[in-house]
């Protein structure tokens, strides 16, 4: 839905099928980190600081505590100027905001409708879809490119050629919505015997309950049902749990895969499609949104003429960059987290109180280990004396350029797909001018 927005911003046509009639609404991640929410923040899905605000608090930090392989002892920061180091918003809101948005640009988004087979054509890709009442689907479309969201199970990566680094799974877990009675799992992340127990307690109703049993991996691949959920949570905690109303059920392991190459051809994947791993403190949901920030306005610059397919390639290295390091710490956290590894965890948890590799974690949990993101800053044009953010300049999906005097260097050609402003600038920048790309990394700078 996130990619489809930002490519029908930039005008390109897309389509999109989404097997699901509704938004998904079952427990699934719920935390967005720092450089998640400064990206949503740039296209206005969040608000962002003012640009008065920016300036009072420039140099500063916000820090929030977080967990690291369930226990506590992790600090995560965020520059001040930007929107926070972390926050609560469910994936079923984000997805509900991302359609809306691109239904609202003119994005065809098709739910119930499913892809069968995908091939290559004169255009590019064929995709032949599934028959499904009511989706009002043709029997094939033909397009320039074809992205995969489509899950761990993917079409489209199975349909073209996406080697794959692979860590098989050690356990497996379950989880719910359920209401807690006065002898329910601990709130928290709670360490047992033979896993752990994560609950988020709801006082005015059902909340997220989960049972992670590190006794082995699941042969299962079905919906779980209350049966085995029940039993799951009885072994793991070691007596039956006061758990009832329990819903929407599913399973996950910590198997790990990151795919060593993104784009084959006319072919891309992003999301759970392109790396899955343990699902611990929301790191899929953001690297996803992620590959979508990164990939949406270069896919347009290729469709559009404007750039060529290596910039494709560029991004794909890149993102898979980013997952090996998703993918591994994940690992990491789940052998940490397993009853037979205490002597891994303490020596982890020792190693984090050394303050550079604590900040080392810290920045790869959040997202802020990839280079290249500008802070927000707030502008006053030199000819209308009007002052915003950069953040607000970025809402149009269009690369901005600033520079902070008419002296300073132009970058690049100036092919009207951008937006310009000299002025002012707080806090003051590194470099004199600066073109920053749609998704907030730099893509150039001048010093002279």
């Amino acid at each position: 839905m996130l990619l489809a927005a930002e490519l029908a911003q930039r005008d390109v046509e897309v389509l999109l099928l989404e097997p699901r009639t509704e938004v998904d609404e079952r427990p699934r991640a719920g935390t967005v980190h720092a450089r998640s929410l400064s990206q949503l923040a740039r296209r206005d899905y969040i608000p962002s600081l003012e640009p008065a605000e920016i300036e009072r608090v420039a140099g500063q930090v916000r820090r929030a505590a977080f967990q690291f392989a369930g226990v506590s002892g992790l600090t995560l920061t965020a520059p001040a100027v930007e929107p926070g180091p972390l926050a609560g918003i469910g994936q079923a809101t984000l997805e509900a905001a991302f359609e809306q948005r691109a239904r609202d640009l003119g994005a065809d988004i098709r739910r119930g409708a499913s892809a069968r087979m995908i091939s290559t054509c004169a255009a590019g890709v064929r995709v032949d879809l599934s028959p499904t009442a009511g989706s009002g689907c043709e029997a094939s479309v033909e397009a320039r490119f074809c992205v995969g969201a489509d899950g761990g199970r993917s079409l489209v990566a199975s349909s073209g050629d996406f080697p794959a680094v692979e860590v098989a799974a050690t356990m497996s877990a379950i989880s719910g919505l359920a209401r807690s009675g006065t002898d329910g799992p601990p709130p928290g992340w709670n360490p047992t015997t033979l896993g752990w127990t994560m609950h988020n307690p709801n006082p005015t109703g059902r909340g997220r309950v989960i049972g992670m049993d590190f006794r082995g991996p699941s042969t299962q691949r079905s919906t779980p049902s209350t049966t085995e959920y029940l039993a799951t949570m009885t072994a793991v905690l070691g007596k039956e749990p006061d758990l009832s109303s329990i819903s929407h059920l599913t399973r996950f392991s910590d198997y790990g895969r990151y795919r060593s190459t993104m784009r084959n051809g006319r072919l891309m994947v992003i999301g759970d499609a392109a790396h899955i791993h343990y699902p611990l403190g929301g790191q899929g949901l953001n690297t996803g949104m992620q590959d979508a920030f990164t990939l949406g306005w270069r896919l347009a610059e290729v469709v559009q003429g404007k750039a060529t397919t290596s910039t494709l390639d560029r991004w794909s290295r890149d993102r898979v960059a980013v997952a090996a390091v998703v993918v591994g710490n994940t690992v990491l956290q789940s052998r940490m987290m397993n009853p037979e590894m205490t002597d891994l965890r303490d020596a982890v948890q020792a190693m984090l109180t050394v303050p550079s590799i604590h900040d080392g974690f810290a920045e790869m949990i959040s997202g802020q280990f990839q280079p290249g993101f500008v802070e927000d800053v707030a502008i006053t044009d030199h000819h209308t004396a009007t002052t915003t953010t950069l953040a607000r300049l970025l809402h149009s999906g269009r690369s901005v350029e600033l520079r902070t005097d008419e002296t300073a260097p132009r970058l690049g050609l100036d092919d009207g797909d951008r937006i310009s402003m000299t002025g002012q600038i707080v806090p003051t920048p590194p470099w004199r001018s600066a073109l920053i790309g749609p998704d907030g990394y730099l893509r150039a700078s001048s010093l002279q």
